[in-house]
């Protein structure tokens, strides 16, 4: 998740669960725990080795690694997270900070791409048309974009909790907020955003959103990495007692052997089922038996890379299919980064697809965005 090897911070994004050394479909997990009732609800096929490229190589209004990825469907819009890039000087600031200071700090920053008229066909066009500083909210890992008449509001992590051995930072809390574009930076101490506890005593939270039926999903860390489930509307008036669902993270079928640990990268959920994207950028390494004294070895080859994509039942907590996926293999640089729920037109909100972000790009400090998709809807 940034221009780095692999580290103990990216061992621990595994999820705090052992991945099975099998690949396969309708593997189960054993160490998750459910209680949901969700109604039946489409499945997206996570398999297939390549997907369509929605956008390839645009240049955002930073240089580093995109984080995360969501879309407001009403207004037809993208916004990527990253980590504001080293050198840059904000409002209130004596001095240009690093790179490695933001990421500590927690500070983020917010693109808006307006989709293009052909955009919903997939042709990935659009333009830069807003962008946003936050300062002291976290690494970005999730956003929810919540489209509100011809506004759009934004659910990240929020107040920082830095991790100065990792050099880094995850947000405590959930908050929501109006994006507005300005080069003045928005601090989590800002009385203007609504501020979230979904589940207290739980850290290291994060939100998605369901476009297709009006959820909010919740990623959080308490006895291990969880989710859980809301009506948006209760969640946004701060009513989080009565959870639609709730599982813990699941163990993910990768072949270790082959593709190492790779790292957690992004989460999505339509309807029943959550999707998660885990992998690294061409060329990481990782030791094999998590040894020290043991050489590295490639765990993400260029050309074929450890990318993978979940999908998991909501209601039981079970993996549906993990599959390796090489969408964008050709990508010079290719580290997945975020996934989405995208509804092309919405007047159909029952034809949705899932799409995946990769930060791309061959220089450091001028990475570029990618998104790709899987749109083939089946009903078990």
């Amino acid at each position: 998740m940034n221009d780095i090897q692999l580290n103990r911070r990216n061992f621990l994004s595994w999820g705090g669960v052992a991945a099975l050394s099998f690949a396969g479909i309708g593997a189960t997990a054993g160490s998750a725990q459910a209680a949901g009732s969700l109604p039946a609800s489409p499945l997206i096929r996570v398999e297939g080795n390549t997907g369509p490229a929605y956008f390839r190589e645009v240049a955002l209004h930073e240089g580093t690694v995109i984080q995360s990825i969501g879309f407001d469907n009403v207004n037809r819009r993208l916004y990527y997270a990253q980590l504001i890039g080293g050198g840059r000087q904000l409002k209130g600031e004596s001095a240009p900070l690093s790179g490695a200071t933001r990421d500590l700090h927690g500070d983020l920053a917010i693109t808006e791409w307006t989709l293009g008229a052909d955009a919903a066909d997939g042709d990935g066009t659009g333009r830069i048309t807003g962008y946003m500083y936050l300062r002291g909210f976290g690494h970005g890992v999730g956003i929810g974009v919540e489209p509100s008449g011809t506004s759009t509001y934004l659910w990240t992590e929020t107040d920082a909790v830095q991790d100065a051995e990792d050099g880094t930072s995850r947000g405590r809390r959930l908050c929501r907020f109006k994006f507005v574009s300005s080069s003045t930076p928005l601090d989590a101490t800002s009385t203007s955003l609504q501020k979230f506890t979904p589940v207290p005593g739980s850290v290291n939270n994060t939100a998605s959103i369901d476009p297709v039926n009006n959820r909010l999903v919740v990623r959080y860390s308490l006895n291990g990495m969880r989710y859980r489930i809301y009506d948006l509307t209760q969640a946004r008036a701060g009513d989080f007692s009565t959870p639609l669902a709730e599982i813990a993270e699941p163990a993910v079928p990768i072949d270790r052997n082959r593709y190492g640990k790779p790292s957690f990268q992004g989460y999505a959920a339509a309807g029943q089922y959550l999707y998660m994207l885990h992998g690294n950028s061409y060329g990481s390494t990782q030791d094999h038996d998590g040894s020290a004294s043991t050489p590295n070895i490639v765990i993400s080859p260029p050309g074929e890379g450890n990318t993978h994509l979940t999908s998991v039942d909501l209601n039981t907590g079970a993996v549906v299919t993990t599959f390796h996926s090489k969408a964008g293999y050709t990508l010079p640089f290719r580290e997945p980064e975020g996934l989405a729920i995208q509804i092309p037109q919405p007047s159909r909100p029952d034809v949705f697809r899932l799409c995946m972000g990769f930060a791309s790009g061959e220089t450091p400090g001028q990475r570029k965005a990618s998104v790709y998709y899987k749109d083939s809807l089946i009903q078990l």
